[in-house]
């Protein structure tokens, strides 16, 4: 009878010890923060960015420290006629962090901080003159070169031929052409806006003019980005039909061009959402803003935009906001009309 009673007081005691030690369904765990390179792409061996998946339609989740949450379930309509439901912004909240990537400039917690509060109404001004304060110069057209030896060495290096100067900053001595992802060490420059509607008004900036094999510089002519569109009387062209290009490059294009309306003051740069006006010539119109709208949101930045922003800075002082925060875009162009309001879930 002692020792029944002792094996169960002792099972009893151990029964008690081990509900202690027990996690309450309750409880969650705390969620890890999301990586600015999560949503879908991974980095492969020469250093390129790419998609995990086939599908062409990326969610939003976190884009370098900026934190953007997705309207599930809202159909973007495109130019072409296609729509997808991937969650275009309803709601941002932004972080300004450091990179700690060594291949980049850290970014200062307060570069940003004359934006913190801005209204949407006055966002587009306020990157103006936040730019106009921290770019202390432009490389200008000719220093950019069309060798590896000039500045895009800075930008546009290939990362498998990575080096250091002086400062410490990262350089490469070969360069990655924009649209295809190809190495080069000589090429064209590309005006991302181009240089008939305008681009010749920003073309001495870093952040505009790309480097560009020549037969890939040539393919587009001066039309607008169109998605779906491949023409040669400059009525609209996307990266994505040329059998060279990335689909990736999309998201860039985008960002590249809401840059140009920064970098200038006034209407000396107009952002149409008007396709038939593609082919007009000696007119400072860029377009169409629908589908880049839409590319920004598809096609997150990565990390060959985040090296190039970190290269420019260096060189001139500033940088692209719209990698650092492409939540931006929406926030100026969304209310164009009624397809860039659904394109941003503004409706």
């Amino acid at each position: 009878m002692k020792k029944s009673f002792v094996f169960t007081s002792f099972a009893l005691l151990s029964l008690i010890l081990s509900g202690c030690n027990t996690t309450s369904p309750s409880k969650k765990k705390k969620s890890s923060k999301s990586s600015p390179l999560s949503s879908g792409l991974v980095i492969s061996s020469s250093g390129e960015t790419s998609d995990t998946s086939d599908s062409s339609y990326i969610p939003v989740t976190s884009i370098s420290g900026t934190s953007i949450t997705p309207s599930t379930g809202t159909t973007i309509p495109t130019s072409s006629g296609t729509s997808t439901s991937v969650g275009p912004t309803t709601s941002t909240s932004t972080t300004h962090t450091s990179s700690s990537s060594p291949t980049s400039t850290p970014l200062p917690d307060d570069y940003y901080a004359s934006i913190d509060g801005v209204t949407d109404d006055n966002l587009l001004s306020a990157l103006r003159a936040l730019n106009s304060k921290k770019r202390t110069s432009t490389v200008g057209y000719s220093a950019m070169g069309t060798t590896a030896s000039g500045m895009f060495k800075y930008t546009d290096y290939d990362p498998s031929t990575i080096k250091y100067d002086s400062k410490g900053q990262p350089y490469g001595t070969a360069i990655v052409s924009f649209y295809s992802g190809n190495t080069m060490t000589s090429f064209n420059r590309e005006h991302v806006w181009p240089n008939t509607h305008g681009g010749s008004k920003v073309e001495s900036d870093i952040h505009m003019t790309r480097p560009t094999i020549p037969s890939e510089n040539g393919s587009r002519g001066h039309s607008f980005y169109i998605e779906g569109m491949k023409t040669k009387d400059n009525t609209g062209w996307d990266p994505a039909m040329e059998s060279f290009g990335k689909e990736s490059y999309r998201g860039d294009c985008a960002r590249i061009i809401f840059y140009c309306m920064v970098a200038v003051q006034g209407n000396d740069l107009i952002l149409v959402d008007d396709k038939t006006r593609s082919s007009n010539t000696k007119n400072n119109e860029m377009g169409i803003i629908s589908d880049m709208l839409s590319w920004n949101l598809r096609y997150p930045v990565n990390e060959r935009e985040q090296r190039r922003n970190a290269g420019a800075q260096y060189l001139q002082g500033n940088r692209n906001p719209f990698i650092d925060h492409p939540e931006y875009a929406c926030r100026i162009w969304g209310g164009t009309n009624s397809t860039t309001k659904q394109i941003c879930g503004m409706n």
